[in-house]
This record gives structure tokens, sequence and C-alpha cells, in this order.
């Protein structure tokens, strides 16, 4: 028995007027970096674009991220749409794997699938000398892996166009202070080997 979930292709691309900000949600526009509502519109679009996600199911993943944003929480709009289309049972993980491989696929470069890097000790004193980039990090819950000096950063998600996003911020943060161009990388995770870095890397429960 195939036990992988089923994903039906959208009829129709939800509109990019639909995926904005809306009126309701002016302050996430203020409080939340604008490179996040720029990820989340690109994250959607890609959903349809590879059958993965209806209209409706975009509206209401965009939905339920923003309103975590707003209230300085992170949220993912894979894990959102699996928990939509699974809820919080058996299911969640494979419903995760299979979006976040499909999304990985997608890139001209697809990041490795590393469980083990969710076991790697969290980068404290960086997270307190860049608290915009460690801010960036737990609203779209990529854990930054490791750290060299500055040289070689590495990344850590099951979504792997938000740690796309993540990387290009992360370059642009330290050019600011330092004239060395990292290398910086990232590695997809397995689902529960992500909620558990997230948790001990942003000390909150997802």
């Amino acid at each position: 028995m195939n036990t992988q979930p089923q994903f039906q292709a959208a009829p129709e691309e939800i509109p990019v007027s639909d995926l904005s900000p809306r009126a309701s949600l002016k302050s996430v526009t203020h409080e939340v970096p604008i490179i996040l509502e720029h990820a989340l519109i690109r994250n959607l679009a890609m959903l349809q674009q590879h059958n993965l996600a209806s209209a409706e199911d975009c509206s209401q993943v965009a939905a339920q991220v923003r309103r975590s944003w707003e209230n300085g929480r992170g949220a993912d709009p894979i894990d959102g749409l699996a928990r939509l289309r699974s809820g919080n049972g058996e299911m969640l993980d494979a419903s995760v794997e299979v979006i976040s491989s499909k999304m990985a696929k997608s890139l001209p470069f697809a990041p490795t699938r590393v469980p083990f890097a969710a076991r790697l000790i969290p980068p404290t004193a960086f997270y307190e000398k860049f608290p915009q980039i460690e801010q960036l990090c737990r609203l779209m819950l990529v854990p930054v892996a490791f750290t060299e000096d500055l040289d070689v950063i590495g990344i850590a998600s099951v979504n792997p166009f938000f740690a796309d996003t993540l990387a290009v911020a992360i370059a642009d943060e330290l050019k600011k202070t330092s004239p060395v161009k990292p290398i910086i990388s990232s590695v997809r995770l397995d689902y529960v080997g992500w909620k558990k870095m997230c948790e001990k890397h942003f000390r909150e429960s997802y």
C-alpha cells in the first residue's frame, strides 16, 4: 500500500496580489524584514508551479505564516502546507519530506539531505554578534549549523528556497563588517531533526 502523501495539481495559480501583505496585516511590513515577504511569495509561487499546492492552499498557508511572523514566531510554508494536508498525524514527516525534496530538485544546485546536521552545537556567539541574521534565521526557521571564522558558514532547513534566500541575506549582512566573502552552504534536514534543531537554536517549541 502506498503511504506517500498525494498532491493534486493546482488548476490555477493564486494571483500575486493575493499573496501580498493584506491591509489587516500592515504591522507585518513594519515589524518583519521585507526580504521575508519576498521569500514567502517566491516559495508559494514555486509550490504552485510544481503542483504541490492549490491557490486556496497557498492563501491559507500565507495567512498562517504571516500571522506567526506578526507575533514574532518562526514559520515555514512547507511545514504549513504539510500540516494543512496531513494535520499533526503520522503522515506529517512524510508530507514535509515529499514537498521538501521536490522543491530542492527544482534548484540549480539541490542541497544535500544531511540529517545529522541537527546534532551540531548552536553558534551562540555568531547569533549574538549578528542579531539581524539571528532574527531572519528565527523567523524563517533556518538555523545556522556551523561557522568557521565567518569564512565558511552552513545553514540547515527543510525549505531549500528559504535557505537560498537566507544565504544571500547573510552574505549581504556580513559584507557590511568584513571584506571576506563567505562561502555559504546549505543542507536539507529531515522533519524531526529540523524541528529539534529549531527548538535548540531558538528556544521555542514548534
